[in-house]
């Protein structure tokens, strides 16, 4: 070993060795071990992790609905942006299958993509109000409702994917602001209440209150965008965690972006 090195190696030791030696005894020796110790020991294990953003327990649909694999879909993979997905398509119409509701709400209509397999799924005499706000309407909502979603608003039709199909007659198609909607003549009678209107937080605990309302005991209430926006994933998590019960049972269905509660 070069001598120089060696001697500055042992210069070292020889500080290491004194400061340790004199800590139990020096203050100033103690504090030099100290940072001796924080330059030289290798970094702890950071607990600063993110915290995951998801407060909702996770289910699936296996756990809520026996698989038909003889469901009626029509358009599933006719899928663009703002869509509900090819899979949660499946995924409501399996509910709906399962359940077999008479009278349904949907709070959002958007194409009626949706709307559609739901009729398509459910029983022959079942009825389905589909709530939409119209693009007349746009500057005048009660709420804000998210910049970004103005463009499913401003669209040619809304509810183009059911008009002039043979089910067209389950549906009944009606336009407003769903914080100032009129829901009185359906309250307490919906087997099933879908919400995907505006992903506003404010907007989601208002439809939340309405759907509340709306459904009857022993009903199911789908909330679609958990994980796709921030507003709907901070609405549901508050409910969750508020400590009401009624939210107790709050789910997540995972692989989708689909919340779903029974009401008791």
């Amino acid at each position: 070993m070069n001598t120089a090195l060696f001697t500055l190696y042992l210069g070292v030791f020889k500080r290491i060795a004194r400061t340790a030696a004199l800590s139990p005894f020096d203050a100033q020796e103690r504090h030099r071990l100290g940072e001796l110790y924080a330059l030289y020991s290798p970094p702890a294990p950071s607990s600063d992790l993110p915290e995951d953003p998801y407060k909702l327990p996770k289910t699936d649909i296996l756990e809520l609905a026996q698989l038909d694999r003889n469901l009626l879909l029509e358009g599933v993979n006719e899928c663009g942006f703002g869509h509900v997905t090819e899979f949660e398509v499946k995924v409501i119409s399996q509910l709906v299958n399962q359940l077999q509701p008479r009278r349904i709400f949907e709070i959002g209509t958007f194409q009626g993509r949706t709307t559609l397999n739901m009729a398509l799924n459910s029983p022959a005499d079942a009825q389905i109000v589909t709530l939409d706000l119209p693009p007349s309407e746009l500057s005048q909502t009660q709420m804000q409702i998210e910049k970004t979603e103005e463009m499913y608003v401003k669209k040619a039709e809304s509810g183009e994917r059911f008009k002039g199909h043979p089910l067209a007659s389950k549906i009944t198609q009606v336009f407003g602001d769903s914080a100032t909607y009129d829901y009185s003549r359906y309250h307490n009678q919906m087997d099933l209440v879908f919400i995907d209107g505006s992903h506003a937080y404010e907007y989601v605990l208002s439809d939340t209150e309405n759907a509340l309302r709306l459904v009857r005991k022993g009903g199911t209430i789908l909330w679609h965008d958990y994980t796709n926006w921030e507003g709907v994933r901070r609405a549901l998590n508050d409910y969750y965690q508020s400590g009401n019960p009624v939210f107790r049972n709050l789910r997540h269905i995972g692989g989708t972006s689909i919340a779903v509660l029974t009401v008791s």
